[in-house]
């Protein structure tokens, strides 16, 4: 089915569901949750895909692959909550369990919906990415002019509290001083975008903008898995 907006009912439910907090709900509006909450991602990555392919030809485009799960993984966190309100979906390469890989990404929640690119997760890669930055390669020049002429797309990542190197041009600073880095677009006070579909095109639009930062972001990551096999030459 062709993707038409996200359902009302489909995002006021699964925060109901999370209210809940229950097995015995989750299960007994399973399939209403896949048909109205999850479903609708379905349809939107196909819209997108024939334009991320473009980006990458690499991505993995397979839906069930791509969307989150409505069931937490609480193993790993104090919030034993079971089931998540909100629902993300990322485009990204092939991936190992738990690896680090730069991508695109939108996510719908009740109190906001966002889309953006990310990436330096992985150990080493803001180390790799802030040498990049400081010999100005040509990957971050066309990435930081790509970000600053995107209209409502901020730079994101959590800051260290004391700059990295203050003696850095000032205008590189916000880049230098992440543990990771990313940009979005939230949007908080309109969802009828969202609703009727007319998000689409112009989120695809800030995709293709965002390109020189998903290329310096996937460069910092192959450098850095390089490096280990320069080292044992």
């Amino acid at each position: 089915m062709a993707f038409t907006g996200f359902n009302a009912a489909g995002i006021d439910l699964l925060q109901l569901n999370r209210l809940q907090n229950s097995k015995e709900f989750y299960e007994a509006h399973k399939e209403e949750i896949k048909r109205l909450s999850i479903q609708p991602f379905h349809e939107l990555i196909a819209e997108m895909t024939p334009t991320m392919l473009e980006i990458d030809p690499l991505f993995v485009v397979t839906p069930s692959r791509m969307v989150s799960r409505v069931r937490r993984d609480t193993r790993y966190t104090k919030d034993k909550t079971l089931y998540r309100a909100n629902l993300w979906m990322f485009f990204r390469r092939r991936r190992s369990e738990r690896e680090s890989v730069p991508g695109y990404y939108f996510e719908l929640h009740p109190e906001y919906w966002a889309f953006g690119c990310w990436g330096a997760w992985g150990r080493g890669e803001m180390e790799t990415l802030r040498g990049m930055i400081l010999a100005e390669d040509k990957l971050f020049l066309e990435a930081f002019e790509a970000v600053n002429a995107c209209p409502r797309v901020r730079l994101d990542g959590e800051l260290y509290k004391r700059p990295k190197f203050p003696d850095a041009k000032p205008e590189y600073q916000p880049w230098l001083n992440r543990k990771e880095l990313g940009a979005d677009c939230r949007i908080t006070d309109d969802f009828a975008p969202v609703l009727d579909g007319s998000f689409v095109e112009p989120m695809l639009e800030t995709m293709r903008r965002l390109a020189p930062l998903y290329r310096l972001l996937l460069a910092a990551k192959e450098r850095t898995e390089a490096e280990p096999r320069e080292a044992a030459r």
